[in-house]
């Protein structure tokens, strides 16, 4: 029979529960370890772009340096604070955060799902996204647009906070940071840039051409929603929209048709609201992984 605890002491379960929460976190000096400020930067990138891999996360929080990284990889899975795995030969060892790192992370975010047949694009989006911000554009990832549209008023807040002039307060959901793209349905961008200046630019990351009468649908969406939008897409995917050569002469790209870019392949003049450029990917194993996939969706000139 449990002995009664004394009014004011803490009780044997209640123990057991603070040192549950605050185990090997890196918070207490019992933990054996020290959470650093490098250890919090890569919990809120693998929050916020859902998985990472061991070389993009020493390049945003370790300088490259992949055993540093490899090391507080370690610590914090032996933690609970993240998941590490490396079943996905071609990727190599990729993490993201467990629900208590996620809140450790402090993004408002819950703990992404385990990375399944979308991971190339993941990595992707968090290679292009990272890179941005190491230029110090203000990013926000799918999951922070869609965390802040499911809230009344936030995205409005969120966009205020990142200086976007005339936000409009009472706006739809969608029409802030997604695109309305029909009656019902909105189209939620990979991920939304805020330029210095407040202008807000989206981006969609595109590994493999879409379905011609879906692409269409989604450049209507944003010449209607007057958004400007950069297009970083494989091969395959900028010939999609910008058009390539054939053996009778030029075939118009997708862009191209709607008017949207100018004929013949040509590039677009600077601040166009349409620009459709290669996918630049700095992790060598996922660039060479999405060499591989474009090579399969490749069309002969």
């Amino acid at each position: 029979m449990e002995a009664k605890a004394k009014p004011g002491a803490e009780t044997y379960r209640e123990r057991a529960e603070r040192r549950r929460r605050v185990r090997g976190t890196g918070e207490t000096r019992g933990d054996g370890w020290q959470r650093t400020e490098e250890d919090e930067q890569l919990l809120r990138l693998a929050t916020r772009y859902s998985t990472l891999t061991l070389h993009q996360a020493a390049a945003a929080c370790w300088e490259g340096r992949i055993e540093a990284a490899r090391l507080r990889v370690r610590l914090m899975t032996e933690a609970g604070l993240l998941h590490r795995s490396a079943e996905v030969r071609w990727a190599g060892t990729v993490v993201w955060t467990t629900e208590r790192g996620a809140q450790i992370a402090g993004t408002g975010l819950s703990a992404p799902n385990r990375p399944g047949e979308r991971l190339l694009h993941r990595l992707a989006l968090a290679d292009v996204g990272i890179g941005m911000e190491a230029t110090g554009r203000t990013v926000l990832t799918e999951r922070e647009v869609r965390a802040a549209e499911a809230v009344d008023g936030r995205a409005a807040e969120l966009l205020a906070e990142h200086g976007v002039p005339n936000v409009p307060l009472g706006a739809r959901c969608g029409d802030l940071l997604a695109v309305p793209a029909g009656a019902r349905a909105v189209h939620w961008p990979d991920l939304v840039v805020v330029l210095p200046d407040g202008r807000m630019v989206a981006v969609e990351v595109e590994l493999t051409p879409k379905p011609a009468a879906a692409l269409r649908t989604i450049l209507r969406a944003y010449r209607q929603a007057g958004r400007p939008v950069l297009y970083l897409g494989t091969e395959p995917v900028v010939r999609q929209l910008r058009g390539r050569p054939g053996p009778e002469g030029w075939i118009s790209g997708v862009a191209e048709e709607m008017l949207l870019l100018p004929r013949g392949g040509t590039a677009p003049a600077p601040g166009s609201p349409l620009q459709a450029r290669p996918l630049p990917v700095e992790d060598p194993l996922v660039a060479a992984q999405i060499a591989r996939h474009a090579s399969r969706h490749r069309r002969p000139a």
